[in-house]
């Protein structure tokens, strides 16, 4: 894969590794602290433009939850023969009658869980949307820094943790809040005495929920980054399976993805123990309670103080008040897991991209071909900002020329060609198109002038057809047809079943190098770029290929400027401009045939068949 391809993808090469995105110890975890505090209420906010279906789901919650607290009052009203209720004359009629409540309850229970789910799907879906926008808008420098693994992790298992938090969390967290202060009241209703000794304790619950959900959180967001870390291994290794079976290293990938999920096993171990200790220490202390409440309350029925009637009611509804709050034990466990979850999310879709357009870009002159200007360009990967790859450089592109950039593996070529669309700013200096500087330009205007193909170009997992059409997405069908045709495709197209709609397979697993290089020509060809870099677009075909390439290379480099990254002699001899770089450096520049005639950098690389 050329370096410049690698920089557009995220992988390149020549970039050393990087602390990980939201990774512990990343530099800027200390800086967090006052935002996790606000990330609760901003995961509850993306429900609001729900708010319609929400209401829907909590009136019908509120409903369900109201027959729950009504039952024991019905009980204790019939025990204490109150409203001219008997258990021994209207026992069946009260029968009857909590059946008919429960299949009342039931059926706001449906309205609850269909409201709740469909707002968390649609929550979900707008949350990996957004993810996927705000990855899509990040600076390349990103991607040199993160994994790719770890960045799907976010978009699936983490924004599916959040959607729990908005489906099942909210919906039972509210269903039981509403149960421990209605339960509540309705204590205090029947014995003040009595609900004393309960309330007595709500303190001790509140402070180990908070002080709880605090490591709750801390070992959930750890337990997504490793598993996080676990994707990474599956998606280097089943993305490169072929190399894995040419070396027989099955045996060391299972190793790494084992190390890996174990590592997450083992976090998952101590939270799930934190989380187990929560919630017991919750139910022990509410069903302890409860015992007291018996004593108590049986004491104060002996001595005539409290009626039977009210004492069970009082019992019913503590046991309402313990469960309940027992779920929102285990519920507020589950959303401080979402906030872990949430706070990666939202390190991403709050990550603000360093190479933007201006708020006033300048326009760029109507030309057919365009020029590029390098004047005193250094460059440092912001992953090592104190490692300069380029030092002061300063050439110009013309318009309509073809200039070529040699130079021994590692002197900066790809790096030139990085900056010309922006995909990183220079350290110092100025990079110009047409006269004006690319930091004044609107950066999608930049690119929609210029098009790169490169030694092992992106084939995505569409048709043939579709993949040409990535150039110019509104390109018609007969558009797409003369494309190929220019770039020498028509007869591998012809012998295709499907012709143009024949699918590539995954990554374009179906197409040989040539076929590739040609799809990418193709798709060049139909953007209709002014500007071309040809990042050493045949170093790696035969030679029936490369002469099929070279013929549609040379069709898409007519009348316009082109950057030619190059090994190959034949490509570079016939350039308007050869720059040979070294460390970053121009050594020499002139024609081939004039570098040909002096002692230098570019002789000794054609003598030693680097250029060959």
């Amino acid at each position: 894969m050329s370096k410049l391809e690698s920089a557009s993808n995220g992988t390149d090469a020549e970039l050393p590794n990087e602390q990980h995105v939201g990774s512990p110890g990343a530099p800027d975890a200390g800086k967090r602290g006052d935002a996790l505090r606000t990330l609760g209420p901003r995961v509850l906010k993306l429900a609001v433009p729900h708010s319609k279906l929400l209401l829907l789901g909590f009136v019908a919650l509120s409903a369900g939850t109201g027959i729950n607290l009504l039952f024991p009052y019905i009980i204790r009203a019939a025990l204490n023969q109150e409203f001219g209720l008997s258990l021994e004359r209207d026992l069946s009629l009260l029968t009857i009658a909590l059946v008919a409540l429960f299949a009342l309850q039931a059926l706001f229970f449906f309205f609850r869980h269909y409201a709740f789910q469909v707002v968390g799907y649609k929550v979900v879906t707008d949350l990996r949307q957004r993810l996927f926008d705000s990855l899509l808008a990040q600076d390349i420098a990103f991607f040199d820094r993160s994994r790719l693994g770890d960045l799907l992790s976010r978009l699936s298992s983490d924004t599916e943790i959040v959607q729990r938090a908005l489906t099942i969390n909210i919906s039972v967290a509210l269903r039981y809040s509403i149960q421990v202060l209605g339960g509540i009241a309705l204590m205090l209703f029947i014995s003040l005495r009595l609900t004393a000794v309960i309330l007595v304790l709500l303190p001790v619950l509140v402070a180990l929920s908070m002080w709880w959900g605090r490591r709750l959180r801390r070992y959930s967001k750890r337990m997504q980054a490793e598993l996080g870390d676990a994707g990474v291994v599956a998606e280097e290794a089943l993305g490169a399976v072929r190399t894995v079976r040419i070396f027989a290293g099955a045996p060391y990938e299972s190793t790494r993805y084992r190390t890996a999920v174990e590592q997450a096993l083992s976090t998952g171990v101590i939270r799930s123990r934190i989380a187990a200790s929560f919630s017991s220490t919750m139910v022990f202390l509410m069903h302890s309670a409860i015992a007291i409440t018996v004593w108590y309350g049986g004491s104060l029925v002996l001595s005539g103080a409290l009626t039977l009637g009210d004492l069970t009611g009082f019992l019913l509804y503590c046991v309402i008040v313990a469960v309940s709050f027992g779920f929102l034990a285990g519920t507020w466990a589950e959303f401080m897991q979402a906030v872990g979850a949430a706070e990666r999310i939202f390190e991403i879709v709050d990550s603000p991209a360093h190479v933007t357009s201006p708020s006033a870009p300048l326009p760029i002159p109507q030309r057919r071909t365009g020029d590029i200007r390098f004047e005193g360009v250094s460059f440092s990967y912001p992953s090592r900002p104190d490692s300069l790859i380029l030092h002061n450089l300063t050439f110009a592109i013309e318009e309509g020329q073809t200039v070529a950039l040699v130079g021994p593996s590692g002197s900066g070529k790809s790096t030139v060609a990085s900056l010309i669309p922006r995909f990183y700013d220079p350290t110092e200096g100025e990079i110009r198109y047409c006269g004006v500087p690319l930091r004044s330009m609107d950066i999608d205007v930049l690119r929609a002038n210029i098009s790169v193909v490169a030694q092992n170009p992106q084939v995505f997992s569409l048709s043939i057809a579709d993949n040409i059409r990535y150039g110019r997405l509104d390109a018609t069908p007969e558009e797409v047809r003369r494309a190929a045709e220019a770039a020498n495709l028509s007869s591998f197209i012809e012998g295709l079943p499907q012709g143009l709609d024949t699918p590539v397979g995954d990554k374009g697993i179906q197409l040989s190098g040539g076929e590739r290089q040609r799809v990418a020509i193709a798709r060049a060809l139909l953007k209709d770029p002014h500007f071309l870099i040809l990042d050493e677009a045949t170093s790696a075909l035969d030679s029936t290929n490369e002469l099929l390439v070279q013929q549609a290379l040379e069709r898409l480099m007519a009348n316009r400027s082109t950057l030619v990254i190059a090994h190959r002699l034949s490509t570079v001899q016939h350039a308007d401009l050869v720059l040979v770089l070294r460390e970053g450096k121009i050594e020499q520049q002139g024609t081939h045939r004039e570098l040909m005639e002096v002692e230098g950098l570019y002789r000794t690389l054609v003598s030693h068949q680097l250029l060959d």
